[in-house]
């Protein structure tokens, strides 16, 4: 239908669009106020007044009009020149003629016929069926037209614009439907529809709103004004003004009420009230008119009735004209009092809430029988509400959208009647006495009424007061306690020891303190300087202490001058070796100790042989009960510091009930008491009585629990450091050549040895040097060779020469899944225990995986040969030493490190 619609519309406009595109031009230029010239200015700098055809088709581009092609070429036909240019001035001036000549504009703006006689009577039943339509079922009709308009340019295409008819229930037959199409193309596109203009035509609410405000007729009864006030006085029944829309009259007759409200209001929202008055008195007479006055009061923002202003005037009208002088002091005075400087001894008011509360509230008069009923009555709200144990107050909130504090007297009552509160109508009316406080008869101020019957507003009063008793806080300075550290190290030694802990732990480098201190790097400064320099460096040290740095490394040559280059290399050796570039790359560099031993109690050789007893009765008590002892100490080590407190170490022993005496405690806590403090390093004493055990494969072995001795790595040959090497380049995806490079810049495939040596990896750096040395120069190592070797995993050089030849495949070895640790026998039985564990794991629904998960802090998927068997006799599983043996032998990745693969299991 959509295809008929648009080639009906394209027959209905089409020579009208071919006769009349520049007259439709001059109505979109004319409606947008656009200066066509501009457009070919560009193009024309010398002002010729015509341009190329290119040209002319790009600037008639920008104008973003909708042009069809044969409407270009039209355009271009009629300003065309003989020497093939086109005159855009002719057709600027045709365009723009309007903008001069009301005739032409007339002429350009008249409206065309589009239908002839019978088809405009169809249209207009067929708009009027269609309003009908609209009002009956109350129809939004121009939010679904929009869905399709996402540019916001107020026309649709056809398709679009007869689907949302049709969504609607609007969609005519297609003859009428041709007709609407008609209509309303109006940007000469035959696809686009003009769904703004239907919408107006059909839609236009401002009629509908006319003939609602006609269809009112007036109410002929007399209105007092009057009558919509009520007075406040005693004894005042605002039950019988319920259902009415009354307003509170003001009861204010004297100029004092009036000044407290301003007071209030100037306070609130803070106003300086005479800078309004300035701009009405350039002369400073303090008089303005009455007019002037009342103007200033309402530009001010203040909330004054007519009769409040009325008392003001004639309180400070003086000749004609108000002394707003005597009115701003009267003000004013809440915030200071005139002359005070004169008088050293005169107070001003704080300002606080009570200040303000005229202009906020406006409470009701009540009689004195009547506060003591509503405070009984109050109190009755209070205990029934704490007995229901109910929040009442975000009840309230939920009809006080806006957070005002207020809600209307019906929502008041409603809410009151729901909690099963509501009151007699004697109680009410003094309720509503109470809390409707901002002079007017419909809002009640729910806040208040919260505030002295809810029971969690006592706990928020309890807490503003805490909270309150830290604003006067005055924090004590802290007393700092001097004194003199007495450190009594045992040897020169083990004072350096505990300086290069301290260096490392802290990262620092010593010399950086001491240098600024000699100015010309004579090697030398003072003993004070020195002092000063390890202050500075947050490292105090005791007078023993500086006495045996000034022993070995005081100046012989000068008094009290200490070398502080030679102190600073030896603190510094922690970190590197001076001149380590002068040292031979095969000689051994010294390990510079950080354990240090001054202040710890002497071991006596009774210590030491009690520590060698337990280690042993700990060591079969361990392999008896097949206990992991380190995790109960890992519970007390939250900061993985590998030591725990004496106590803390006692109680653990404890919980696994192992009972040691107080002498067997303090001998243990002598030998593995930490340096620096008097903790206990239990992970030395675990290894010292569980060392890293060896699951022995072979089947004459009785237990899998025999400690045996580690094995000794065996040599390892070139063959297979090179074959691990390709593993780790084709894994990591490396260009071993990349590196190489930037140290033989003439590509020349030999490099020095301790280059090649920087290169390579930590491990077994004799054996590749020894591979791949030059013949003719030892000091030199023909890295070439070892990169075609390595790199043999990705290509093979020499492929360019012979293209039948064929890359050899690498293949990488694997480690979890090995085949061939087991023989067939050791296979079968292995395949009869996972069947037999299954069946159990199965039937007792038991769920190893998080067991070991537990143990596997850091998620590789391997726990160690003890843990797993642990695991397993927690579960109480059938597996024997033999079964076990084998379950090993067939799961483990490395013997050196003693872990098995969880996947399998």
């Amino acid at each position: 239908m959509a295809t008929a619609l648009l080639s009906a519309g394209q027959s209905v406009i089409g020579n009208y669009v071919q006769q009349d595109i520049e007259t439709r031009l001059q109505q979109d230029v004319y409606k947008k106020q656009i200066r066509v010239r501009e457009f070919f200015v560009d193009f024309d700098r010398l002002r010729k007044g015509y341009v190329q055809e290119d040209k002319f088709r790009s600037a008639l581009s920008m104008i973003n009009f909708h042009f069809r092609s044969e409407e270009i070429e039209e355009i271009i036909r009629r300003y065309r020149l003989p020497d093939g240019l086109v005159q855009y001035s002719t057709f600027c001036q045709k365009l723009e003629e309007q903008f001069l000549n009301n005739e032409a504009k007339a002429q350009v703006f008249q409206v065309q016929e589009i239908f002839n006689q019978q088809e405009q009577q169809t249209f207009q039943n067929l708009m009027g069926a269609i309003k009908r339509k609209i009002s009956t079922k109350r129809i939004l009709l121009k939010q679904p037209f929009q869905d399709f308009d996402r540019t916001a340019c107020s026309h649709i295409t056809v398709d679009q614009f007869s689907r949302t008819l049709m969504g609607l229930g609007l969609l005519p037959k297609d003859q009428y439907f041709q007709l609407l199409v008609r209509q309303y193309i109006d940007n000469g596109n035959p696809r686009e529809v003009n769904y703004v203009k239907f919408c107006d035509d059909v839609d236009n609410v401002q009629e509908m709103l006319n003939g609602v405000i006609t269809g009112i007729k007036p109410n002929p009864k007399l209105i007092n004004n009057d009558d919509e006030y009520i007075d406040d006085k005693e004894g005042l029944d605002l039950i019988s003004t319920l259902y009415t829309s009354k307003k509170l009259s003001d009861n204010i007759f004297r100029v004092e009420q009036v000044i407290k409200k301003l007071q209030g209001e100037v306070v609130m929202k803070r106003i300086r009230i005479r800078e309004f008055f300035k701009d009405y008195d350039p002369l400073r007479k303090g008089q303005v008119t009455d007019t002037q006055f009342q103007r200033i009061l309402h530009i001010s923002n203040l909330t004054l009735s007519q009769k409040e202003i009325d008392i003001l005037i004639a309180q400070y009208k003086v000749d004609k004209f108000i002394d707003y002088n005597s009115f701003c002091e009267e003000v004013d005075r809440i915030f200071t009092t005139k002359g005070i400087d004169k008088n050293p001894l005169a107070t001003v008011d704080q300002v606080n809430d009570t200040t303000t509360l005229p202009a906020r509230r406006r409470y009701l008069q009540m009689t004195q029988q009547e506060q003591i009923q509503l405070d009984d009555l109050l109190q009755k709200y209070k205990t029934a509400i704490q007995n229901k144990r109910v929040l009442i107050k975000p009840v309230f909130e939920d009809f006080d959208k806006t957070k005002q504090g207020y809600i209307t007297t019906n929502q008041f009552l409603r809410i009151l009647n729901q909690f099963n509160l509501f009151p007699d109508p004697e109680s009410l009316n003094l309720l509503l006495k109470r809390f409707i406080d901002k002079a007017n008869l419909n809002e009640v101020n729910y806040y208040d009424f919260c505030r002295m019957v809810d029971v969690t507003q006592e706990g928020v009063q309890i807490s503003q007061s805490h909270a309150d008793a830290f604003k006067n806080y005055t924090k004590q300075e802290a007393t700092f306690q001097p004194f003199i550290r007495n450190d009594q190290p045992n040897d020169f030694e083990d004072l350096m020891n505990k300086l290069r802990r301290i260096v490392k732990e802290q990262r620092m480098r010593i010399s950086e303190f001491l240098r600024d201190f000699d100015k010309l790097r004579s090697g030398t400064i003072t003993v004070t300087q020195l002092r000063k320099g390890l202050n500075m460096a947050k490292i105090p040290l005791s007078d023993a202490e500086f006495k045996l740095i000034l022993n070995q490394f005081g100046c012989q040559d000068k008094q009290n001058f200490v070398l502080w280059k030679e102190f600073s290399d030896a603190v510094e050796q922690v970190f590197t070796t001076k001149n380590l570039e002068k040292i031979s790359p095969n000689q051994d560099l010294p390990q510079m100790s950080t354990q240090y031993n001054y202040g710890r109690v002497s071991i006596s050789e009774r210590d030491r042989q009690i520590t060698e007893v337990i280690k042993k009765k700990f060591q079969f008590f361990c392999k008896a009960t097949r206990l992991d002892i380190k995790q109960f100490f890992q519970d007390w080590d939250k900061l993985g510091r590998n030591k725990v407190s004496p106590k803390q170490f006692r109680q653990t022993l404890a919980t696994v009930n192992f009972i040691l005496s107080d002498e067997e405690f303090q001998a243990i806590v002598k030998i593995y008491a930490a340096e620096d403090d008097g903790d206990v390093r239990y992970v030395q004493f675990i290894n010292d009585t569980q060392p890293p055990q060896e699951i022995s494969l072979d089947s004459t072995a009785h237990q899998a629990y025999v400690g045996v001795k580690p094995k000794e790595k065996e040599k390892l040959q070139p063959s297979v450091l090179l074959e691990q090497i390709k593993v780790a380049v084709k894994v990591k995806r490396l260009r071993l050549g990349d590196y190489f490079k930037d140290f033989d810049p003439l590509r020349k495939g030999i490099m020095p040895i301790n280059k090649f040596r920087g290169i390579q990896i930590k491990n077994h750096l004799d054996l590749l040097e020894t591979m791949y040395v030059d013949p003719t120069d030892s000091t030199r190592a023909i890295y070439a060779k070892f990169i075609e070797d390595v790199e043999i995993v990705f290509t093979k050089s020499g492929l360019d020469k012979d293209p039948l030849m064929k890359p050899p495949v690498h293949v990488i070895p694997t480690f979890l899944d090995p085949r061939d640790a087991l023989t067939p026998d050791e296979e079968q039985a292995l395949h009869v225990i996972m069947l037999r564990l299954g069946e159990v794991v199965g039937k007792h629904r038991i769920l190893l995986k998080p067991h070991f998960q537990d143990k596997d802090s850091t998620k590789s998927g391997k726990i160690t040969f003890t843990r797993f068997r642990s695991i397993m006799d927690f579960h109480k599983l059938p597996l024997t030493d033999d079964q076990f043996r084998v379950i090993c032998k067939r799961d483990q990745v490395c013997l050196s490190r003693n872990r098995i693969q969880l996947c399998r299991i």
